[in-house]
């Protein structure tokens, strides 16, 4: 499928198929997606008529993940990188002979997270391609990827939808859901609508009703911030916390400013910018070395003092760019 906000770049791929390159590098935001539109290019390529026909044994061999000239690379479940081992099994691979006669397509997904000795087994691939071999690359982070990988790619590069097209959307994918879901729902996958769509279809929004009502638990007293922090390490992504808790300071920003009536004291909304700072330094932790539970439990504290007190927030999450308050 190949979403409306998408069909520019499809068009651009299209004009280019009479005259491919060897490596494309495709940059997006996540969410938005772009894995479809790469399933979409891949089909195309593979298909015997060069049209996605679907028909042709070239499309069923792909649409059924049996197609011997498709190959896709990513991080393994267990790992963090993309090891030099999976490169070579990869080039290995695409040194044989095609099996259907045609191109050979390799989709490295997350290019960002090859290791250094994987990077230089890509780059030197990247130089000396064998025949009729296409390279597919996709990121949602291209600042990470080195000079060297992105000089040996075309580039295609993606935006979010505004945030009206991806509300129009999100509403005929989820009729089921409300204006304030829709909302609720692109505003806590920041804009993304694909993923939008799936936090409502895995019925997250309860998941982000029991955070709401762990905050008022634990602002009471009725719960302590360890017992609600052990609860939301067992959801199957534990770090939406940050994203909850991010967007409850901008929401708390917006109102000091739009609200009519609202009246918070300019002490008060440098702490929710200090907060909002700290939610995001908290997940780079989190995505890092860090103690997870420590990490979430030292959030939660931050929330709490600046719930109980105006006196200026001392992060513990500072970043390397700015320490100290806020000016």
């Amino acid at each position: 499928m190949i979403y409306p906000w998408m069909a520019a770049q499809w068009q651009q791929w299209q004009q280019l198929q009479s005259r491919l390159g060897h490596a494309y590098l495709l940059s997006a935001p996540s969410g938005i997606g772009i894995e479809s539109f790469v399933q979409q290019v891949t089909q195309s390529i593979l298909c015997n008529t060069n049209n996605t026909c679907g028909e042709c044994s070239g499309c069923h061999l792909f649409l059924t993940d049996q197609h011997p000239d498709f190959f896709h690379l990513q991080v393994l479940e267990d790992k963090k990188e993309i090891s030099v081992d999976q490169i070579r099994e990869l080039v290995y691979k695409l040194n044989e002979t095609s099996h259907q006669g045609g191109y050979k397509v390799a989709w490295v997904e997350g290019p960002e997270y090859l290791n250094q000795s994987a990077f230089n087994a890509l780059l030197k691939t990247l130089e000396e391609p064998s025949e009729k071999t296409l390279f597919i690359l996709t990121t949602h982070q291209v600042g990470r990827l080195p000079a060297t990988i992105l000089s040996r790619c075309q580039k295609l590069m993606f935006a979010a939808p505004s945030i009206d097209e991806a509300q129009s959307w999100l509403h005929q994918a989820c009729p089921q859901a409300d204006e304030a879901l829709l909302k609720r729902a692109l505003r806590l996958n920041w804009g993304a609508p694909i993923a939008a769509q799936q936090w409502i279809e895995q019925g997250l929004f309860e998941q982000d009703n029991e955070w709401k009502a762990a905050l008022k638990q634990m602002q009471s007293g009725q719960k302590t911030v360890p017992q609600l922090v052990e609860k939301w390490l067992k959801w199957a992504q534990p770090e939406q916390v940050f994203d909850y808790f991010y967007f409850w300071s901008v929401s708390a920003v917006r109102a000091a400013y739009y609200k009519p009536g609202a009246e918070y004291s300019d002490d008060q909304i440098q702490n929710w910018l200090r907060f909002q700072q700290a939610c995001l330094q908290a997940k780079n932790s989190w995505q890092g070395n860090a103690n997870k539970q420590l990490v979430l439990e030292a959030l939660c504290f931050e929330w709490l003092q600046i719930q109980q007190s105006q006196a200026p927030l001392e992060s513990v999450f500072q970043t390397n760019i700015v320490k100290g308050k806020l000016a």
